[in-house]
């Protein structure tokens, strides 16, 4: 259950609550570094490198049994950054390459995509109310299975760089596919949705303040946006640990 999830999460980040507060903290000098250094350069943000590095450092410690936050290791991060990045934009490019044919194919406006449909109710609507059901009907399923199978792909593909590093190894999706077999599918499926709605429920909190006093409002955002991004990269490295325990009693 996603509550499950949420609390595991917790646990993990708090096991050691004095490091727990000093990633806390660290994060947060981090953005205002890179709110300086993006608004001079033009590329990469320099937080999402460092966020994307230390997830990476996070699915690895998971798949290996981890408890705890690992400590942070900066060339570590810096590396698992850049090639998190890579596999990231060239796996949402794919996604976002079929999302717009089935955009046009269906005379779809192209800027809209599956997101919009939860996030944009008006737009929604308005294009409901012009298309006929039926198309509309093979839009919402076919853009949905898009972008399941797309992150189905590129969550492997992190996974497999957390574990060994190499970044060839995250393009080949034959590979990929014979992982996520070996999972099941049906297994991925549940266990992903499960990650997405412990997400969406972490977001809302976010999103709706429950405490009157901003500094303590604030210092709860900051808890609820770090296991937002926990969550994701322990998720990634809890299923990519049962295809590796899957494989070795399969070789046995």
């Amino acid at each position: 259950m996603p509550i499950k999830i949420i609390k595991k999460s917790f646990e993990y980040s708090t096991y050691n609550i004095f490091f727990f507060i000093f990633v806390l903290i660290l994060m947060f000098l981090c953005q205002i570094l890179s709110d300086i250094v993006d608004s001079v350069l033009v590329g990469f943000s320099l937080m999402s490198l460092i966020m994307m590095g230390y997830g990476l450092q996070v699915t690895r410690d998971v798949i290996n049994g981890g408890v705890r936050l690992p400590k942070i290791m900066p060339f570590q991060t810096l590396i698992f950054g850049v090639k998190g990045s890579i596999i990231s934009l060239f796996y949402y490019f794919i996604q976002t390459f079929l999302l717009f044919l089935i955009s046009v194919n269906l005379n779809f406006p192209d800027s809209f995509n599956i997101k919009e449909f939860f996030l944009n109710y008006s737009k929604t609507m308005y294009l409901f109310r012009h298309h006929d059901p039926v198309s509309f009907t093979i839009f919402v399923l076919s853009s949905i299975i898009v972008v399941y199978i797309t992150v189905f792909f590129m969550e492997i593909a992190l996974g497999s760089l957390a574990d060994d590093g190499k970044l060839e190894n995250s393009f080949n999706f034959r590979k990929i596919k014979r992982v996520i077999d070996i999972i099941g599918w049906r297994s991925y499926i549940i266990d992903y949705t499960k990650i997405i709605l412990s997400i969406i429920i972490l977001t809302f909190l976010l999103n709706h303040p429950v405490l009157r006093f901003e500094i303590l409002d604030n210092l709860l955002d900051a808890v609820f946006f770090f296991l937002i991004f926990i969550v994701q990269y322990i998720g990634i490295g809890q299923i990519f640990s049962q295809y590796k325990e899957k494989k070795s009693k399969i070789e046995e």
